[in-house]
């Protein structure tokens, strides 16, 4: 029985492997986003500067996201400018991750853990059913996924970033700013207090994936780049 089916799961995987290479000559690129951003139109066609500020945490440091994204904003036929004191919306960018996708580093996982949460992450087991079930499923999809990828030389890269992006509204805005300090491993210092701002703010998380036969690290992370900007760019 054994025998068997060893024989069957190679017979099954041989035409899997062979399918996915087919399927993946192609460069594939898909974006998602941990939440959805709404601006007013009203005020998109009054604010035409836009100020644009680019941090990069990742481990890829070869490409200039923040050029990038500017040439990509100034494409919808807004300006850049270098004073965020006159920016009618101002991007705060943070390249958090960029590199090849692992067991612990899935687009799914990075969507998750949403704007300043963790990178990596997974989900196992729904509703009632059983975890160990949940588990045992999750551990086979994994290994059978890896056999696939690595057989028919299929290569994923996932680029995340986050995004805070601030839109200068009529008569500005009030609230208020939580924060909670934690002191040593179990006191915690919470503070709060009143804020005045002129922006409208709101924040986002972006996980891109590129999936390609062979594909090389500078090829799909420069795919990745141009897409994590198109999406920024989008929201114009």
């Amino acid at each position: 029985m054994l025998c068997i089916l060893i024989v069957f799961a190679a017979v099954v995987l041989s035409g899997c492997t062979a399918g996915r290479a087919i399927d993946s000559r192609q460069l594939k690129v898909t974006a998602k986003m941990s939440d959805t951003i709404f601006l007013d139109p009203e005020m998109l066609e009054k604010n035409n500067l836009v100020y644009v500020r680019v941090t990069n945490t990742s481990d890829f440091q070869e490409i200039d996201f923040g050029e990038l994204l500017r040439v990509k904003i100034a494409s919808k036929g807004y300006t850049i400018t270098n004073k965020p004191s006159q920016a009618g919306y101002t991007i705060q960018a943070n390249l958090l991750y960029m590199g090849a996708e692992r067991d612990t580093m899935t687009q799914e996982g990075m969507l998750l853990g949403g704007f300043g949460g963790g990178l990596a992450g997974s989900q196992i087991g729904h509703g009632g059913g059983s975890i160990a079930a949940g588990a045992a499923g999750a551990v086979l999809g994994s290994i059978a996924g890896g056999l696939l990828g690595s057989m028919a030389g299929i290569d994923t890269y996932l680029g995340s970033v986050d995004i805070q992006l601030k839109e200068r509204v009529d008569g500005g805005v009030t609230g208020t700013m939580n924060t909670n300090a934690k002191q040593g491993s179990s006191t915690t210092f919470s503070t709060s207090r009143e804020i005045k701002s002129s922006f409208q703010e709101y924040r986002t998380r972006i996980v891109v994936k590129a999936e390609q036969t062979n594909i090389n690290r500078q090829e799909a992370c420069q795919a990745i780049m141009n897409r994590l900007a198109a999406q920024v760019a989008g929201m114009f």
